[in-house]
């Protein structure tokens, strides 16, 4: 039978199921059918599409009226992001065909912003019009290196598979998804025959298996790497991938013996130490103290039952995130345990408080009763929709006393540091109450970017977080206003509302902000602080943070107080302000909570400062990204006098976890 595009999990489990009570587990095919586009169609399609981002171009495809485009996991207008700013292609090109179903998809090298990384591109093809690309770019030099290193795809995944040795298409599929299954809760006690003897496996261009001894995935575990496909699942190292998701079988080619499939492997932080096989303990990595959600580009080869090669690309998301492609994951928003309101009991402030802290002390104890939560429960964490228990509930372990907090009729927000087993953090919490209880809470994270917790393949901002710098909170956001000096709320957020305008395109407005005014983001004060931006710990092309003049002296922005630094033009590099929202509005104390998204094209590289000087702006601005910005503002007079807040950069073209205000 043929199997619709695409082929997912559960569909794959039905087939199983199917297959075996068939004689030796095979289908029968259908006669071969003819197709539309053949294999070097298929390919000549990808061959065009990637020349035309690298022309900058995307006028030259042909694209059916319903094309869907995602890059990075979020839908975008074809032309945005890295159609802007991709420089060239690298020489490994791995191809995967299925002219049956019309995909195909591409493993090569791209560079963008003078960095080299990777670049996994997925097509479908109906008719001659082109219907959906699927793109993922990583940046990691180190992987380009070895991939260049390589040259080609090993000559075994170009032959084809002798007839007496081939496999069903529905074959290769469940093939495919027992794999990524023997990696989900790994434990070493399953049945691992399913790999050919010599089989080898490559992560992002490296070969992982059978090589000298060497470190694996942030573990201090050097004998793995010396194993084979099969020795490696037996030891039950890969333990803390607790959950593989959204497993889409997208191209199979039977000639060859190929699937190219996209997952999602989840790590929710929860294990700390992984039982192996020889009776050791591995110390799980700080990397996985925190949750993590990793989407690969996943290529097997299979043959008479067995898999002989595996080829895998890896390109970190904000935990939870969804692809924007065939995902099947729906967290629920129901809390077991969670009650109703108290008829006719609201929550003042004191009560408000109250249950901030009890929300924290049941994060940092995994226990979700603990917290006055309502039966259902709209939980994000970084834009993504997660269950109540996952993520921060299971990694949390310490909240700060420390915490800046604003409450606004049946709303708070509360901004304090955290810790996560051993990562410290900055946590921004918006909570909503309905009665007694909480219905709502979005929450919005940033760690500390430090060796061997560092997140993959990110844009590093200027200012990375530093929450030990988080020790106290300025007195003034608690001071409550005389009552002459209180201003509407419509006053207070259309202050905020001009700083938006202000900051893009670095249009500047000095007229904002009272004289004293200061602003911390990421526990970093970010102005009047001469030793801003700090040089990366490991200097690569495309991370440069520096603004330098063109005489080659540093400018420095962030010396600046906050009308000059806004008025000096350097937030040119933010070209749109998008998904506004006022969250919270305290008028006694002329406070405000807002956030949007700070959109970074990567296509401006230089700007006029106020003393008319050009400034360079540094390289590590020259990637597309989403900047989501949440912050506090203490208004007085029309004046900003404090900010402080949080920034996060995510993928270009980000979508809000929940929707803008206007």
């Amino acid at each position: 039978m043929l199997l619709r595009r695409p082929v997912t999990a559960a569909l794959v489990t039905a087939i199983a199921v199917l297959l075996s009570a068939c004689n030796g587990g095979s289908a029968n095919k259908e006669a071969a059918k003819p197709v539309a586009c053949d294999r070097f169609c298929l390919q000549a399609h990808m061959d065009r599409f990637l020349d035309a981002m690298v022309r900058h171009d995307p006028s030259i495809l042909p694209l059916a009226k319903n094309f869907r485009y995602s890059e990075n996991n979020q839908a975008i207008a074809l032309g945005e992001g890295s159609w802007q700013t991709l420089q060239s292609l690298g020489g490994y090109k791995h191809y995967f065909a299925d002219p049956q179903s019309g995909s195909a998809a591409l493993i090569t090298l791209q560079r963008e912003n003078d960095e080299g990384g990777l670049l996994t591109l997925r097509i479908h093809v109906e008719g001659d019009k082109l219907d959906e690309a699927e793109l993922v770019l990583t940046h990691s030099q180190e992987a380009f290196d070895a991939y260049t290193k390589l040259g080609k795809p090993a000559d075994n995944w170009m032959q084809p598979v002798p007839e007496d040795e081939r496999m069903s298409r529905e074959q290769l599929a469940a093939m495919a998804n027992k794999y990524l299954g023997s990696l989900e809760n790994n434990d070493g006690k399953g049945d691992y025959s399913f790999f050919e003897d010599g089989c080898i496996r490559l992560e992002n261009g490296a070969q992982t298996t059978n090589v000298a001894p060497q470190t694996y995935d942030h573990t201090d575990n050097k004998e793995f790497m010396t194993l084979g496909c099969r020795g490696q699942l037996e030891t039950g190292l890969l333990g803390f991938i607790t959950r593989i998701r959204d497993r889409r079988y997208e191209v199979i080619d039977e000639e060859r013996g190929a699937v190219f499939a996209i997952a999602v492997l989840d790590h929710d932080g929860t294990a700390r130490s992984v039982p192996l096989t020889n009776g050791e303990n591995l110390k799980v990595p700080s990397y996985y103290s925190a949750a993590r959600s990793i989407q690969i580009g996943l290529a097997l080869q299979s043959s008479d039952g067995h898999i002989n090669s595996i080829e895998r690309t890896s390109h970190e998301l904000p935990y939870g995130q969804r692809t924007a492609f065939g995902s099947t994951f729906e967290p629920s928003s129901a809390v077991p345990g969670g009650k109703q309101a108290t008829a006719g009991k609201l929550c003042d402030r004191d009560c408000i408080s109250r249950s901030v802290d009890q929300l924290l002390a049941a994060m940092t104890s995994q226990d979700p009763l603990r917290a006055p939560l309502a039966g259902l429960v709209r939980y994000t964490e970084n834009e993504q929709q997660i269950a109540i228990g996952d993520g921060l509930w299971g990694t949390l372990t310490q909240a700060g006393s420390v915490q800046l907090q604003v409450i606004d009729g049946t709303q708070a927000w509360v901004l304090a540091r955290v810790t996560e087993t051993d990562v410290p953090g900055l946590l921004a919490l918006r909570l909503r109450f309905k009665g007694d209880r909480i219905a709502e809470i979005e929450a919005q994270l940033v760690r500390e970017e430090r060796s061997g917790s560092e997140e993959q393949f990110r844009v590093r901002l200027p200012f990375d977080p530093q929450p030990a710098l988080f020790t106290k909170v300025d007195p003034l956001f608690s001071q409550t206003l005389e009552f002459s000096a209180v201003q509407s709320r419509d006053a207070l957020s259309a202050v905020v509302e001009q700083w938006f305008t202000a900051v893009q395109g670095g249009l500047g407005n000095s007229a904002l902000f009272a004289p004293r005014c200061s602003r911390r983001e990421n526990g970093v004060t970010i102005t009047g602080n001469l030793e801003l931006p700090r040089p990366p710990v490991r200097k690569r092309p495309g991370n440069e943070l520096r603004f330098t003049l063109e005489n080659g002296s540093e400018f420095k922005p962030f010396a600046l107080d906050c009308g000059d630094q806004l008025a000096s033009g350097y937030t040119a590099y933010i070209t749109r302000v998008r998904d506004r929202r006022i969250l919270l509005i305290d008028e006694s104390r002329g406070v405000v909570v807002a956030r949007a998204l700070f959109d970074v094209p990567g296509t401006v590289h230089e700007f006029m400062n106020a003393d008319g000087n050009t400034v360079k702006l540094p390289s590590g601005l020259g990637r597309p990204t989403s900047i989501v910005v949440q912050a506090a503002f203490k208004i007085q007079d029309d004046k900003i006098v404090l900010i402080d807040g949080l920034a996060k950069a995510h993928a270009y073209g980000t979508h809000p976890g929940w929707p803008p205000t206007h």
